[in-house]
């Protein structure tokens, strides 16, 4: 039987947490006024038919109920009531229009950091999910740790991110590839097939 893997909490998330940049995006942490954007991008059948549960939004409240749980409730302080989950906004789009376009972060950390993200289906195929999660992942790896030499040995597993993908999904499976995650097991979950993917942190020391 498949279960998800146990890994220490050591990552300390500022409050708020920060913000990154590219020619084309902005990412930076999602806040109330997102709302709108996250019930239209959730409330998409073909977004909601590779999510969990895969029921689309009906309504703001279930874009509220989302948010609500990107925080993190457990773990230790240095995380707890803090979230990692950050809007993606394209920069080429007008400000009488709406930019956000999508999120990525990371959804919860226990019992693994695990990430998530979707993209108005609009915007599929030109790159912004895949250029977002490397942006994140840089972001994450570049948060301060906590000095925890105890629990670490040398033939313990390096501190990686997960994530679960339909096999069916084939973008997002792709932009996983493309992101340096690997495929480290398989298994089935009611009537889907699923992909759990790894990713251990893989950014050059001069750019931590």
């Amino acid at each position: 039987m498949f279960s998800l893997p146990r890994q220490a909490v050591t990552v300390i998330v500022p409050r708020p947490a920060p913000s990154a940049e590219s020619d084309r995006l902005l990412l930076r942490p999602i806040e109330e006024s997102d709302l709108p954007a996250i019930f239209a991008i959730r409330s998409r059948p073909e977004v909601a038919r590779f999510n969990h549960p895969k029921t689309p939004f009906q309504s703001i409240d279930d874009a509220r109920e989302w948010m609500a749980s990107k925080t993190f409730m457990t773990g230790p302080s240095e995380v707890i009531g803090c979230s990692f989950t950050m809007a993606i906004v394209d920069k080429s789009i007008a400000t009488n229009e709406e930019p956000v376009i999508g999120y990525v972060g990371i959804n919860s950390l226990d019992p693994c950091p695990q990430i998530g993200y979707s993209i108005l289906p609009e915007h599929w195929g030109k790159g912004f999910a895949t250029e977002a999660l490397q942006m994140l992942l840089t972001m994450w790896w570049k948060l301060p740790r906590r000095d925890l030499p105890s629990l670490f040995t040398q033939d313990e597993e390096p501190e990686k991110v997960y994530a679960i993908c339909e096999k069916l999904n084939h973008g997002s499976c792709q932009v996983l590839r493309k992101c340096d995650f690997k495929v480290v097991d398989e298994f089935r979950y009611e009537a889907d097939e699923l992909c759990f993917w790894s990713s251990t942190r893989n950014i050059p020391e001069s750019q931590l």
